[in-house]
């Protein structure tokens, strides 16, 4: 940028933070659902443009803010502790190769309005797992308590898991959070889960007998994809699907 005093450079300064700070904030909230950590990176992607504030050409800085906040938020899911949010709740734009790069400058009043709906949408999010939560199996509550409480931290998970392999609570914890993303995206799917007490499978029934009628009656869910999800060979899904039945007579 071309040379100017050093009150002239604070005034430039401060009117592109005027400019864009609100744009980027909102947008990173509404990436990352904590309006805190939206603000920080932003803050930081402009302490960046401060630093190199003589390197660089008033035309860049948009773009330079634009890359720094997509990869602060990138990094900020990929961070272990995180996982469980972003793989359930990440809005679609973080799977869009063009995430925060389509967006301009709109009005910040129409900004505002619509971080008001995703607030809204969020908790709505939020209580449709904690309906879904009662559904699913206890060791599956147990692991996602384990989560929780733990920050994905494998190596203590493990510890209460009877000892695993970190590699195996990793794994464990991939699928679940796939099966809940996938309820939760289907509505129909959601509910049938959610009403799982119109379902009653009486008899003595192990685990993974009772899993299988489960995902076959609430979720609709094929042998495959039953067999997929648990780890098994769709043939003893099958027998334990009719072991199931045997018993429920």
């Amino acid at each position: 940028m071309k040379h100017t005093n050093s009150n002239q450079q604070i005034f430039l300064f401060n009117e592109y933070y005027r400019k864009y700070y609100p744009i980027f904030t909102w947008r990173c909230t509404k990436a990352l659902k904590d309006e805190v950590i939206a603000s920080g990176i932003v803050q930081d992607a402009f302490l960046k443009i401060w630093v190199l504030w003589d390197r660089i050409q008033v035309d860049e800085i948009y773009g330079l803010l634009k890359s720094h906040s997509r990869k602060a938020i990138f990094d900020y899911y990929d961070t272990a502790k995180n996982r469980f949010h972003s793989d359930l709740f990440r809005l679609d734009e973080l799977e869009n190769s063009e995430f925060l790069l389509g967006f301009g400058e709109v009005e910040i009043d129409e900004l505002s309005d619509s971080n008001n709906d995703q607030q809204e949408e969020y908790q709505e999010q939020w209580q449709q797992l904690q309906q879904l939560i009662p559904s699913l199996s206890i060791s599956q509550q147990q692991l996602i308590q384990l989560c929780l409480k733990y920050n994905f931290s494998y190596d203590r998970m493990s510890y209460y898991m009877g000892g695993i392999s970190d590699y195996v609570v990793a794994k464990q914890v991939e699928v679940l959070l796939q099966n809940l993303r996938k309820i939760l995206k289907d509505g129909e799917r959601l509910e049938r889960a959610v009403s799982k007490s119109n379902v009653s499978f009486k008899g003595s029934l192990d685990e993974l007998q009772t899993n299988v009628m489960r995902m076959r009656y609430e979720l609709q869910y094929s042998f495959a994809d039953i067999a997929s999800k648990l780890n098994f060979s769709e043939v003893e899904i099958k027998q334990a699907y009719a072991n199931a039945h045997r018993t429920c007579r």
